[in-house]
């Protein structure tokens, strides 16, 4: 762990000026966190008291990161949970380490932990997403974009007369499957939207093909496909600030 003025939080503003609360955006991915420590140490207690180590040091002191060339938040706050957790390892004699062990851990990640947190990554990104599009929806008079892509995700066997039917039961009032189809479609295209708002977001100065291969590499790109138009990226760029 290394004291330096330049702590993550300004780290994270400089590199990713989207990201208008940095502290809030760490812990956002905080389960990514968990899941990657625990990837490394095998013990869930010991796991769980480095996370809580990890997030207590870059809150207080900060540390400075090996590597942000890649443009990826994910990447650099990877490489930085890895180089403290290690850290925490050795001061602590969680595990029977030698220098050469953890060297090498730290140069060549597992295969397994990294599959892990781009896993649990793409879910925090996805429950992020979500909040979103309630929070849409509650600021929208006449707005039903969470409820009914919620719907269609809880029930996907169901047809649009059976989900509008859920529809009336939530409202207390009839409601039409024409109605419910076209605000589903609306919904699709904001959650679309709204994925790659957050994509954005993790990556320094983004281009179209810098954000079509994080889609693709987490996995998202099935939300957003039928949505991509030649300027999508620049439309889709921005439908609600995410802090």
């Amino acid at each position: 762990m290394t004291d330096t003025p330049k702590s993550i939080l300004e780290q994270i503003s400089t590199y990713w000026p989207l990201i208008s609360n940095p502290l809030q955006f760490v812990m956002r991915y905080a389960p990514a966190i968990r899941k990657y420590v625990a990837a490394i140490v095998k013990q869930r207690a010991d796991a769980d008291d480095v996370t809580q180590e990890f997030l207590t040091r870059v809150f207080e002191k900060g540390f400075c990161p090996t590597n942000v060339s890649r443009g990826r938040f994910r990447d650099y706050l990877k490489a930085a949970v890895r180089y403290v957790s290690l850290g925490v390892l050795r001061q602590r004699r969680l595990v029977e380490l030698d220098d050469a062990m953890l060297d090498s851990l730290i140069a060549k990640p597992d295969e397994h932990a990294d599959l892990q947190w781009d896993a649990q990554w793409r879910e925090c990104l996805l429950d992020r997403v979500w909040q979103l599009l309630e929070l849409h929806q509650h600021e929208t008079p006449g707005n039903l974009f969470f409820t009914t892509l919620r719907l269609t995700v809880d029930f996907p066997n169901e047809d649009s007369e059976s989900l509008a039917a859920r529809v009336s039961e939530v409202l207390g009032k009839p409601y039409r499957a024409d109605a419910f189809r076209q605000q589903l479609r609306r919904a699709r295209k904001q959650f679309a939207r709204l994925i790659i708002a957050e994509i954005r977001n993790t990556l320094h100065e983004p281009q179209s093909a810098d954000i079509e291969q994080e889609l693709l590499s987490l996995g998202l790109m099935p939300y957003v496909r039928d949505y991509l138009t030649t300027d999508s990226w620049s439309l889709n760029a921005e439908p609600r600030p995410s802090p």
